[in-house]
């Protein structure tokens, strides 16, 4: 016996254990390890004064902690930006979490300065009053730049007298507030000029100029954007994530952001696509997207949100807000290049270092840099400023997550803290004014050690570029050239582009310097001078770069310039750096790539199609996934191409992926003509070693009609097969599905009920097999369906017997005969979820609904229903006097209903939100989502109901969706529906979670649920009962 370990993954960490080995004759008894309980962590403060509480954080020796300001001077402070004078500029969030009816509202920006030089902001005024739902601030360009959502807006001071010249200025429109923590925020200037920011997953957003239409709008739920001060063009920088509240840049300009729920940082590419906390990314051929670049989690459990309030040794949790990567110059040099972020449920700021690994960067974890130890402690960025030390500002608030009530938010507090190394220096810099500076000073400080000043010059040599000065564009194209240090020639660029004085001869040295950071930087800089409108030629001598460049970080700027061209552009340069093999294994590329050649499927499918497999010995992904892509771009035409090449194909491996790709791309087709060549591939492939070639072979074969009968046996005789994986099984029974007749459905029944009842221990498969099959039986409209399910019921499984009752309820006829059966004894009630209950409603006919309301009860209730039913509730699980809840019979009833779509410490499905860390303990918020679901719903959580054109109603998450066919997302299955069989497709406004789940149960039951819901930690189910 041998095990090969393949890593086909490009993610930065994993673990294996191997230890011996034996094979027995029958399964062994599983002997079940105790759990390891993951202690509590400890913070012992809560509540405290300012003072008291800078006095209480632990910083590293030599470090101090200052409250420079604090409640009632500041309340509510969501978001900051320093000036040119290095004052600060704070937003009050008084309206979160709810926007105020109407645009005017009572947030409002505060200027604080520190007047006598002590370090602490004696000085304050209001410079601004009456906005709405703020979430980003940021100064600079003649004004200040404020996120409200629904709105992007300036505020003009052109003479910087801190009085607003005028009325914000909606700049852009479109912006959602979904939810309310999820809007845009975390703004900061870019090197290369433009306003960036953040955006959350759960909050859908258009946005444009007030007035465009939808098709002048961009979409973005979750990601980077960017905006430029000038040419006011907007943009998606990257896409995905989670709901990030911090972006930042190296030293080498490259974006990071920090994250919640998932891996919590990430290095953003322009173009990318990051992973996503939920929901599907706008462009469907994305396929894979990048993930996250630390080497490490901030939290110890199975999920995320098992970890709160018990990750003290890993960092905290998994939450996080703010960014700030310290390049200031007072600090001790191992700080310089780290990045910074606050960890909520850990009460501290995280660090990570970045070290540099092929086109971009890992991040490994380092000491934690300051630990609160304050439970109400909410610390959302930290910047440093002109003397080096760092400014950070806290919420201040017990209420850690986001909740909709105004009232579980603390508004009467917020503190600005400053964290300073040595003795500090602020009154030497007290007296800083930027702007007073002459345009060659700002050209000097554009190199200065401590980047705050290089940021600030840029951005005012920025401003004054509609009079650039040719001396001071000579010196710093002087810079460009000469300055020993890559980072300093950076600078020089990023500030001559800025200053508007960059050239064609400029870009062409920059290409020539001997870092790849400052080669990288001149082709995104002379991108955006060229506007994306690069000619032919000037593509042309981008090629020996694309072929020669030693480094990646080059390749990836290529790559990143390749999606902002037209694709008809793209061919030469594509192929160029498609060729590395090096590059397979990189963090970044194999993706960037894809996503730039991606789209060359419609421009020209055949010369895609080459292109791609033409890699297949360089980087695999990129041949699998344009087969994939010209396959899916649909019709007889991909067909005939993707057979004609298969039938010239020699590589087994290549072979594999053609008719994986040509299978996918024919779901929800009923029949096609066989392609010419189809015979031929046949006569081979059928006879492949690979028996999941052979069931992809016989599975196209029957949409083709060729050979009908002999492809449906040997499907047949595969999903029989005990001895084979459930995966091969269930890719038969699928084919077997797609391509049924009418007559077919006894085999289905069969298969399942057999399969579905066996006890043997050897058919490890036989949940998932016995589901698939039973769950093919809703494409056939036969009466006898619903009367063998039925008889076969008792014997089946509980897997069996869920999918069982799924089937019966997309028919209106089994429905009858399941209520029927519920009504007799022979169903529980309790087995028919909530979920299908309400299936049964969007059939609509008067008989279900009648039978519905007899056996099961109702649906549906008003809002005084459900006020009244939640205080009865209450009572019923507050009664002290009734006997202590039983948790593991809670966890039980959980893995019956709730588990189908909701997961809890790592066990369940993600159909669902992640209940682990929602304010269960909270018994009010428990019942409110549990009585009225559909109160708050995400859109990524909303269902899509379809009727079919032979009767069925079938509810789920729409996950997948081509020209033919939509896969909805049940509690218990993937429904693949051929688009030619709907009728009706709507989304639901009711969340897929219906009301009434705990009608059902008796009160006991109830308690245990609810107490399991609230509980701290795992339980051990209970023994089965004999």
């Amino acid at each position: 016996m041998f095990i090969r370990l393949v890593d086909e993954s490009s993610g930065g960490w994993g673990h294996i254990n191997f230890d011996h080995f034996r094979l027995h004759p029958k399964r062994p008894a599983a002997v079940t390890p105790p759990a390891i309980r993951l202690t509590p962590d400890e913070y012992p403060y809560r509540g405290l004064a300012a003072d008291d509480a800078a006095a209480a954080m632990q910083v590293p020796e030599g470090f101090r902690v200052q409250a420079i300001a604090s409640e009632p001077d500041v309340k509510q402070p969501i978001a900051f930006a320093l000036d040119d004078r290095g004052r600060v500029w704070v937003v009050e969030a008084y309206e979160y979490p709810q926007r105020a009816a109407g645009d005017k509202g009572r947030d409002r920006i505060l200027i604080f300065e520190d007047t006598t030089g002590d370090g602490t902001l004696d000085s304050r005024k209001v410079f601004f009053d009456g906005l709405n739902l703020v979430s980003g601030l940021e100064v600079g360009h003649g004004g200040v730049w404020v996120g409200a959502a629904p709105y992007l807006l300036f505020i003009p001071d052109s003479n910087h007298d801190d009085v607003p010249d005028a009325e914000p200025q909606i700049l852009l429109d479109g912006w959602g507030y979904q939810d309310t923590h999820e809007t845009l925020n975390a703004f900061c200037w870019g090197p290369d000029g433009w306003l960036y920011g953040c955006h959350g997953v759960f909050t859908h957003s258009k946005v444009g100029v007030p007035g465009a239409p939808d098709d002048q709008r961009t979409r973005i739920n979750a990601g980077v954007w960017r905006y430029h001060p000038k040419r006011h063009t907007f943009e998606v920088f990257a896409h995905g994530t989670s709901n990030p509240w911090g972006v930042d840049f190296n030293t080498y300009g490259d974006a990071f952001i920090t994250a919640c729920v998932i891996p919590h940082l990430y290095h953003m590419i322009p173009g990318g696509r990051y992973q996503r906390q939920a929901g599907q990314h706008f462009n469907p051929a994305t396929y894979d997207d990048i993930k996250t670049i630390a080497d490490h989690l901030h939290y110890v459990g199975a999920t995320p949100h098992s970890g709160n309030g018990k990750s003290d040794s890993a960092g905290g949790g998994h939450a996080h807000a703010g960014a700030m990567i310290y390049q200031g110059d007072t600090w001790p040099a191992k700080y310089h290049g780290q990045i910074f972020m606050n960890n909520i449920h850990g009460q501290r700021l995280n660090v990570d270092a970045l070290r540099p690994s092929g086109s971009g960067y890992v991040g490994t974890h380092e000491p934690d840099f300051l630990l609160t130890g304050d439970q109400a402690s909410q610390i959302l960025n930290m910047r440093y400023g002109p003397d080096g030390d760092v400014i950070m500002i806290d919420w201040y608030d017990m209420q850690a997550c986001h909740r909709r009530e105004v009232e579980v938010h603390d508004r009467s507090n917020g503190r600005i803290y400053k964290i300073s190394y040595g003795e500090g220096n602020s009154e030497e810099y007290s007296q800083v004014d930027l702007a007073k500076h002459s345009n060659t000073d700002l050209a000097k400080l554009c190199l200065h050690s401590n980047e705050w000043y290089s940021r600030h010059a840029r951005r005012l040599l920025a401003e004054r570029s509609h009079q650039p000065d040719e001396e001071v564009a000579a010196s710093l194209r002087a810079a460009t050239r000469s300055n020993p240090d890559a980072t300093r020639r950076l600078r020089a660029m990023w500030a001559l582009f800025g200053y508007e004085s960059w050239t064609d001869k400029d870009f062409e040295m920059g290409l020539k310097d001997n870092d790849p950071h400052v080669r990288g930087w001149a082709i995104r800089l002379h991108d955006q001078y060229l506007q994306s409108r690069w000619s032919e030629s000037q593509l042309t001598e981008l090629l020996p770069l694309a072929r020669t460049d030693p480094s990646p970080i080059v390749r990836r700027e290529l790559a990143s310039l390749l999606m902002r061209i037209p694709p008809a552009k793209r061919w030469d340069l594509a192929a160029a750096l498609i060729a590395h093999a090096e590059d397979a294994d990189d963090h970044n590329l194999p993706l960037l790539y894809w996503y730039a050649i991606e789209p060359l499927a419609e421009e020209n499918p055949d010369r895609a199609l080459a292109l791609a497999v033409g890699a297949s010995d360089s980087i695999k992904l990129l041949s699998r996934y344009m087969l994939r892509r010209v396959a899916g771009s649909g019709g007889e035409d991909a067909v005939q191409r993707l057979t004609t090449a298969l039938a010239s194909e020699e590589s087994p491996k290549l072979r594999g992926l053609y008719l994986s790709a040509l299978r996918k791309s024919l779901l929800g087709v009923k029949q096609l003509s066989a392609p010419e060549d189809w015979p031929m591939v046949y006569r081979e492939l059928i006879q492949a070693d690979e028996l999941a070639q052979v069931v992809d072979t016989a599975a196209l074969s029957l949409i083709f009609g060729h050979l009908p009968e002999a492809s449906r046996t040997r499907l047949q005789s595969v999903a029989n097969d005990h001895s084979l994986d459930s995966s091969i099984r269930i890719s038969a029974i699928e084919g077997l599905a797609a391509q049924s007749q009418p007559q077919d459905w006894s085999w289905f029944v069969d298969l399942g009920v057999s399969i579905g009842a066996a006890t043997d221990e050897t058919h490890t498969s036989a949940p998932a097999v016995a589901a698939a099959a039973i769950g093919a039986l809703s494409r056939f409209d036969n009466p006898n369906i619903a009367k063998r399910l039925l008889a076969a019921y008792p014997n089946l499984e509980n897997s069996g017997q869920r999918i069982a009752i799924s089937t019966l309820c997309t028919r209106p006829a089994w429905a009858i005969a399941l209520l029927k059966a519920i009504g007799g004894g022979k169903v529980s009630a309790k087995d028919l979820t909530a979920d299908l209950a309400r299936q049964l409603e969007y059939m609509e006919s008067p008989d279900v609904d009648r039978l519905l309301a007899q056996h099961w009860g109702g649906v549906r209730a008003t809002n005084s229903d459900k006020l009244a039913t939640i205080v009865e509730y209450k009572k019923l699980i507050t009664d002290g006097a009734r006997p202590t809840p039983d948790l593991g019979r809670g966890r039980l009833i959980f893995s019956k209903t709730c588990q189908r779509c909701h997961s809890l410490y790592g066990v369940g499905q993600n159909l669902g939100p992640d209940l682990t860390g929602s304010n269960r303990k909270n018994l009010d918020y428990l019942l409110e989502n549990i009585v009225d679901p559909s109160a708050v719903m995400s859109k990524e959580y909303q269902q899509t109901v379809i009727l079919t054109v032979d009767g069925q109603a079938l509810t789920g998450i729409a996950v997948e969706e081509n020209q033919n066919a939509l896969v909805l997302q049940t509690a218990e299955s993937k429904l693949t529906i051929a688009k030619e069989d709907i009728e009706l497709r709507k989304l639901s406004p009711l969340s897929m979670m219906p009301e009434n789940q705990l009608q059902a149960f008796s009160e006991s039951e109830i308690r245990d649920l609810i107490a399991y819901l609230r509980s701290q930690r795992q339980v051990e189910l209970p023994a089965p009962t004999p």
